[in-house]
């Protein structure tokens, strides 16, 4: 495509593409929406002939789970359940009378639940309570029924049995009945105490089938033997050939459906027509319940919403032919004035060169700091959104193109800054550097006239305290943990000649840990809070322990003192701020007076270095008991420290 429109105008370009841009979508998303109306609409109808089905087999379960309450009453009622563990034998005269209770009672049941319409009981020892048995006939089939039964009852979930449905004759108008058969068990021994035979009116379930039938379904009801005991739809009894073809492609369907009452669709062909079929197997009857629909009815939907959305894509053709043209025109016409005023633009060489001279002179250490540089104003060199017109994406396009304008402008003054910054910073450390010169001779002078007038405390003051100069300017920001011990020897011994016999010191570190190298500068500060603010109000037995030791979680350094402890609220504080990462206030800045607060920065600068060196596997506790002692735990990566 790209070959073919290569010397063609942008213009007659853009109206190709156009064009292309919505003939092939309008022709994809009318063949995909009329494909996806025609799936909704064949989903919904299956999703409404699947809840059909389910409230058919939910009617049937609530049915025959209020018939098998029936079977409960040697349950509910204690005569009755002496009734049926009672031998008559010889007291013919109380079974007579039960038998009369029996039939009292199974009146006042009927009444409840009005689609019973025969009941037998039959108790342990083979004696019948019946209600509703019109002849001896009628009761000796029944029992005929229980004998057979009995066993297919007693290995069925429930221990009850749902017979296949027949008919009943003996009332005045033969009706439909669901035989029910249900072994008994007593409820204090659980041993069976016998059986109970039931009929149950099925008329309710057939008025409901019959009430979800329309001209497109049908339901029908297949009983365990598989054979069809109900149909909404009368002709399928009729011995035609294709209604026997039909049957048999139904029977073959209800023996692949799951025992576990899942519902199963399918569509199966039959010459020229096509059904839809969804069955399932009702968990207490076992029965399989069926439901098909003529298919023909989905495909005359999805012919008229085919025919329906091409008169939609021809109308969106001639449309999109009429509006290629106007996009191609008023695009082109906007880009053309946007190219340009664009090359209308012209770049102030002169104040990039000034600017690219004058962060080259950064490099010299003469550097006069406060030296401006000519930068271009972020207000130069910008498109007015007007060119545009109402063109959205244009307009973007040239905001975009402003902001990065003004990115590059706002880049260069912010490198040139950090320029200086880091120049400044250069001159900082020089200065510093010098100023702890200056502080070493000074101490070695006050060392030499020390030992001159023979002042052996100045003297081993100064001593160390050009010891700790030195460490500053030689060891930073690297050194092992020996010389940070030998640091905090010397500013223990300060204090010790400051304050004698005060301070106690311990230090248990192992040989094979002195040679590690660790951020220097990280022991001596907690010292010196130790001394400065656990020790402040103590006079004697000051204790300080440094000691280390190793397990999973890396090397810990442990730094303790006997001191006053930190307050509740200050240590939680600090717990606070140090789980953020970061240190901003310590103890000493929260709650001490302003002359230890410069002790904060011994907390917070340990804290940052180690976060910087050691990354998110440095750990940093403090625990602390008011009046007791506190306990700083460092816990460094061991793997880091051998490295």
């Amino acid at each position: 495509m790209h070959h073919y429109t290569a010397n063609l105008s942008y213009r007659v370009q853009i109206f190709l593409y156009s064009l292309l841009l919505i003939i092939i979508p309008t022709t994809l998303l009318s063949i995909s929406a009329a494909t996806k109306n025609a799936s909704e609409i064949a989903a919904e109808y299956s999703n409404s002939m699947i809840t059909i089905l389910s409230q058919a087999s939910l009617t049937l379960d609530m049915l025959l789970e209020d018939a098998a309450k029936i079977a409960d009453m040697p349950l509910l009622s204690d005569d009755i359940r002496r009734a049926m563990v009672t031998n008559y034998q010889s007291d013919y005269l109380s079974y007579a009378q039960d038998s009369t209770m029996f039939r009292y009672l199974f009146k006042q049941t009927n009444r409840l639940n009005s689609n019973l319409v025969t009941c037998v009981f039959e108790n342990r020892y083979g004696y019948v309570f019946d209600y509703n048995i019109i002849n001896a006939s009628q009761q000796k089939q029944i029992m005929e029924t229980i004998n057979q039964t009995h066993t297919l009852a007693a290995e069925s979930p429930n221990h009850t049995y749902y017979a296949p449905l027949q008919r009943s004759s003996y009332a005045s108008s033969s009706k439909s009945v669901l035989p029910m058969i249900k072994i008994l068990y007593d409820g204090y021994d659980f041993k069976e105490i016998g059986v109970c035979y039931a009929e149950f009116d099925f008329k309710p379930v057939e008025k409901i089938l019959l009430s979800a039938h329309t001209s497109e379904n049908t339901l029908m009801i297949y009983n365990t033997m598989n054979q069809l005991t109900f149909s909404t739809d009368e002709g399928l009894y009729s011995a035609s050939a294709e209604n026997t073809e039909l049957l048999h492609t139904l029977t073959d369907f209800t023996r692949s459906l799951p025992s576990d009452g899942s519902i199963v669709t399918r569509k199966i062909t039959l010459g020229n027509t096509t059904y839809l079929i969804n069955g399932c197997i009702n968990q207490t009857t076992k029965w399989y319940l069926l439901q098909f629909a003529d298919n023909q009815l989905l495909t005359q939907v999805y012919r008229k919403n085919f025919f329906s959305h091409s008169g939609i894509f021809i109308l969106s053709l001639i449309l999109g032919l009429i509006l290629a043209v106007l996009i191609s025109g008023k695009l082109t016409n906007s880009i053309s004035r946007l190219c340009m005023e664009i090359d209308s633009m012209e770049l102030n060489s002169m104040e990039l060169n000034s600017m690219e001279l004058n962060s080259m002179e950064l490099s010299s250490p003469k550097l006069n700091a406060s030296k401006a540089v000519s930068v271009p104003d972020q207000g130069k060199g910008t498109i007015d959104l007007s060119v545009c017109g109402s063109n959205k994406e244009l307009r973007k396009l040239v905001s975009s193109f402003n902001q990065l304008n003004q990115r590059l402008v706002s880049s260069l003054q912010q490198n040139y800054q950090i320029q200086l910054d880091e120049q400044k910073m250069r001159n900082q450390m020089l200065q510093f550097q010098i100023n702890h010169h200056f502080l070493y001779n000074t101490l070695n002078v006050i060392k030499s006239l020390a030992d001159i007038h023979n002042i052996p405390e100045i003297e081993k003051i100064a001593v160390c305290m050009s010891d700790l100069l030195r460490y500053n300017l030689e060891k930073f920001p690297i050194a092992h943990l020996e010389e940070e011990l030998q640091q905090v020897n010397r500013y223990l011994t300060i204090q010790n000649i400051r304050f004698p016999g005060k301070f106690i010191f311990d230090c248990n570190i192992p040989g094979e840990f002195m040679n590690l190298q660790i951020p220097a500068f990280i022991l001596q500060p907690l010292v010196e809070n130790s001394i400065e603010h656990g020790f402040s109000c103590m006079e004697s037995n000051c204790y300080i322990s440094i000691s280390c030791n190793l397990d999973d979680s890396g090397l810990h350094l442990l730094v303790a003192d006997n001191g006053c402890g930190i307050p509740e609220n200050v240590l939680a504080d600090i717990r606070k701020e140090l789980s953020e990462g970061t240190l901003p206030r310590t103890a000493s800045s929260v709650s001490r007076s302003p002359e230890h607060k410069h002790h904060s920065i011994g907390l917070r600068n340990i804290h940052q270095r180690l976060l910087s060196h050691y990354g998110k596997g440095v750990g940093f506790c403090i625990e602390s008991m008011p009046g007791e002692r506190t306990i700083i735990d460092i816990t460094i990566p061991y793997t880091r420290i051998s490295e």
